[in-house]
């Protein structure tokens, strides 16, 4: 499931695992597991769950999570017919890049549209049942937090073939007083904040996971908006805190095992870090599919995971200077030096090379190779023959890359700021890095969670890549 709403379906019911109870949990964050094994995974915390709701008051949380049960063995069956259509259809028709990266469930033949709908039905239920468990004043505020969660993870799922309808109703303030009074004890410090503190932290913790989820949601699916998302905040008397940027919220989810969903700017490949992790002299970035960044480093490739630690490097043939690196969606991996574009397997088995005209910069993008020049960017097939050139004379950029969804970023000359554009060339927005120190950017790319991560070379010779 690589589409954008099996993104989204993966993203949302990853909030249910208990993420301290088994390696499977662990390896769920960097999405290294099977879709079976992740449905028994759901299932088994559902039971689990399902198991500890007990009495008259939690009745509707009970019911919620039957609701869900049916809907995700309904969903699951979309997802298997709508890949079958999908690989049918491909020996017959190419694709462009969007439906190839961004399933939207258009197209289903009736038994699964059926299947969909009844999937929706069953999510509807459930997100009703966990706003009426919300609703309910004798729960406890933990379980009150937990049908947050639910109404949270049920909205977005009842709209998965369309998720941005889903984003504006999950942007609802958290406003309980239990929440707004813990998190004024912790970031308060207190006397009180001695007391019942790993009971507060937990709450905070899972606050700030409900507002991880939609961020990272509207990230997905808004990616090529003018406006930022705007996230629920939690109000402290005349203090409103955003749980995801504030520092001291992220200090307090850290000891609750939650680093790897950071949405502050982060880096990694510093010196002083394990040896094959550093960059030296970088040039040029990608993703994969699997959320790995890919790397030019002078004569290597180096892979790093989600979290930035470095998993895998190779050597060019001949130790070839590297100007840029790019992905296919099938997570190939693109090279190009001097006069030349390697085609590299996720493995690392050089697949072939092909002679191309002068460039810097690549891209890959709807099965085209573009590499980018100081004066225009040339068009290759993946199989290394010349299509086109377009942009002669126009280009005043220094990086070019594309993001899954068809949108265009560059980079401007001389100053750090990076503009994002429609296939069409549209203006969207532009955002500016704010770094001191900051000599060059030497690559871009679009993570699948709609962050933009830069390769930055500072002025004392040290690089690293900025994740914002």
């Amino acid at each position: 499931m690589s589409s954008i709403a099996t993104a989204v379906f993966k993203l949302t019911v990853g909030m249910l695992v208990n993420k301290g109870r088994d390696k499977t949990a662990e390896r769920l964050k960097d999405g290294d597991v099977t879709d079976q094994i992740f449905r028994d995974l759901i299932v088994r915390e559902i039971d689990d769950i399902k198991s500890k709701l007990d009495g008259l008051a939690r009745k509707d949380l009970k019911a919620s999570t039957i609701f869900f049960k049916d809907g995700i063995k309904l969903l699951y069956q979309v997802f298997g017919k709508a890949r079958i259509t999908s690989d049918a259809t491909a020996c017959h028709k190419a694709f462009s890049l969007v439906k190839e990266m961004k399933l939207e469930l258009t197209g289903l033949n009736e038994s699964a549209k059926r299947l969909l709908s009844d999937a929706k039905k069953r999510f509807k239920d459930a997100r009703r049942r966990a706003i009426d468990a919300f609703a309910n004043e004798a729960l406890k505020t933990a379980d009150r937090i937990l049908a947050m969660q639910y109404r949270v993870m049920w909205t977005i799922l009842e709209k998965v073939d369309t998720p941005a309808d889903a984003v504006a109703p999950c942007r609802t303030p958290s406003r309980l007083p239990a929440v707004q009074e813990y998190f004024n004890v912790e970031l308060t410090k207190g006397l009180r904040a001695q007391f019942e503190r790993d009971k507060r932290r937990k709450i905070i913790a899972e606050v700030w996971h409900v507002n991880f989820v939609i961020y990272s949601t509207t990230l997905m699916v808004c990616f090529g908006s003018k406006e930022q998302p705007k996230l629920p905040c939690v109000i402290m008397g005349e203090e409103t805190v955003d749980p995801l940027r504030d520092e001291r919220v992220a200090k307090i989810v850290r000891k609750q095992g939650m680093k790897h969903c950071c949405v502050t700017p982060w880096s990694f490949g510093r010196m002083g870090e394990v040896m094959h992790s550093w960059l030296r002299s970088p040039n040029g970035i990608a993703t994969n599919s699997s959320g790995q960044f890919i790397v030019g480093d002078i004569y290597e490739v180096k892979i790093f995971d989600p979290t930035g630690q470095c998993i895998q490097h190779f050597s060019l043939p001949n130790r070839e200077v590297i100007l840029d690196v790019a992905t296919d969606n099938k997570d190939n991996i693109y090279v190009l030096v001097s006069g030349s574009v390697c085609e590299f397997s996720n493995t690392a088995d050089l697949h072939h090379k092909f002679p191309v005209r002068e460039g810097s910069r690549l891209t890959v993008t709807n099965s085209k190779v573009l590499v980018l020049s100081k004066s225009n960017v040339d068009v290759y097939n993946t199989d290394g023959f010349f299509a086109c050139s377009f942009g002669e004379g126009t280009f005043g950029v220094k990086s070019i890359t594309a993001a899954n969804d068809g949108l265009v970023m560059k980079r401007e000359r001389d100053i750090v700021v990076v503009e994002i554009f429609t296939k069409d060339g549209v203006f969207v927005r532009s955002t500016e890095i704010h770094a001191e120190l900051i000599e060059r950017i030497t690559g871009m790319t679009v993570t699948r969670d709609g962050r933009i991560a830069v390769v930055e070379t500072y002025s004392n010779c040290t690089s690293t890549v900025l994740v914002i």
